[in-house]
């Protein structure tokens, strides 16, 4: 077949830093027609997952199996024209779905129709989360098994399962003295644990891995911490979420002190380069996301030229994007600043690793009432702890402390954080 009548598909280049990635699945296998805007493989870089969709129609002709790592640009695959297939291609066209690869994945092994489906991500494209529970297959029906009521108490009592119990009884009914004597043989016999496999640590994990330890190595990194009073964070937080509407994130009203204090004091808005130290002319905070892949941290530009509600809804869109494994690589690099916030899960301080080439990140704990002296009076206030890590090869603790100490002002004074046109 000439070369007219096939186009080439190559692994593309997403993002200024991509070099490679990973072929993750192939959604079509060898051989089958493919219809334009199919999903046609997925691939994962360095820090996300990411759906590739036939950009024309044809027969799919494989180059690399699922599982390679494949450089930029380096072609995956052929789609060859046969006009005998259009009839096919139509067919296909009518019954296009768009879905996240975790979506598919659960679907074939549900069983799930994803053409009955309304997605809720972008353009329409079903996630995970639109699966209904409803149509979960469900467990076969267990055996009845015969038991006194006596038995079945002793049995739960004990965490003994009642099918590995022989019943002595009648018609095989299992009877208290059958549990006593199971029990007794089961303490009787050493229970050996098996080991838990180990999970290769290569991937998004080796990549978290590497930058950390990388981190860790090469940087002095001093931790400081402020305890802050939040109570008129708080009170802010739910009169702003009134007059919207809606809900609104602590990480907004953070990340807005953060940028704002970043601005003030540029000296920590810097990066070690081959020259020296470099002043970034620009303030890009990342919100480190907790996600099922691992620690993703998206990035948002500008953040100080950006009101609250913006960076919300910023956050908001990244986050998910974050969780459904939907992050471009460019939503990934280029920040300035990092903050961390794991006060969800009741922690008070903790000590956050800069994230490379970064200088510095914001811990933040939650967000509790604590009795506290103001005044000559003990007062109940809602309290938070800040952790500021910084590398202190470029930033030395005066300076430091003084931005912690400004990030507390503004979060104890969040009408500073609104923004005015002058």
């Amino acid at each position: 077949m000439s070369n007219e009548n096939r186009y080439e598909v190559v692994m593309p280049k997403l993002g200024l830093i991509m070099t490679e990635a990973r072929l993750m699945e192939w959604h079509k296998p060898d051989g089958a027609w493919v219809v334009k805007g199919e999903p046609l493989f997925s691939l994962e870089s360095d820090k996300s997952e990411i759906e590739i969709e036939a950009s024309v129609n044809g027969r799919l002709q494989i180059l690399i199996p699922a599982g390679e790592t494949v450089p930029v640009m380096t072609p995956v695959a052929h789609l060859l024209a046969e006009k005998v297939a259009q009839g096919a291609a139509q067919s296909t066209a009518q019954n296009e779905v768009r879905a996240t690869p975790k979506a598919r994945a659960a679907a074939r092994q549900q069983g799930i129709d994803l053409a009955a489906l309304s997605g809720s991500g972008p353009r329409g494209m079903i996630v995970a989360a639109d699966l209904p529970d409803a149509d979960m297959p469900k467990a076969a029906p267990q055996p009845t098994i015969q038991a006194t009521p006596v038995a079945r108490k002793m049995a739960a009592e004990l965490g003994l399962d009642l099918a590995k119990v022989t019943g002595t009884g009648e018609n095989g009914r299992i009877t208290r003295d059958d549990v006593t004597r199971t029990a007794a043989a089961r303490l009787a016999q050493p229970q050996a644990v098996p080991p838990a496999p180990a999970l290769p640590l290569t991937g998004l994990r080796g990549v978290i891995a590497e930058r950390l330890s990388a981190g860790w190595r090469e940087r002095p990194q001093v931790t400081l911490t402020a305890e802050v009073d939040a109570t008129n964070l708080v009170s802010a937080r739910q009169q702003l979420a009134a007059e919207l509407g809606r809900k609104l994130s602590y990480n907004a009203f953070f990340m807005a002190a953060a940028a704002r204090a970043l601005h003030e004091q540029p000296h920590v808005n810097v990066r070690l380069t081959a020259e020296g130290i470099a002043q970034l002319a620009e303030i890009h905070v990342g919100l480190a996301v907790d996600t099922d892949r691992g620690l993703l941290v998206p990035v948002v530009r500008q953040a100080d030229s950006k009101s609250i509600p913006a960076l919300d809804e910023e956050i908001s869109a990244l986050a998910q994007r974050a969780l459904d494994g939907q992050l471009l690589p460019d939503e990934l690099t280029g920040g300035t600043f990092t903050i961390t916030n794991l006060g969800a899960f009741g922690i008070d301080a903790f000590t956050p690793i800069v994230n490379p080439p970064e200088t510095a990140v914001l811990g933040i704990g939650r967000i509790s009432p604590r009795p506290v002296v103001v005044g000559r009076q003990v007062e109940v206030r809602d309290m938070v702890v800040l952790s500021l890590s910084f590398d202190h090869r470029l930033l030395d603790g005066g300076p430091a402390a003084r931005f912690l100490q400004r990030v507390g002002q503004l979060v104890e004074r969040p009408f500073a954080l609104v923004q005015i046109n002058n």
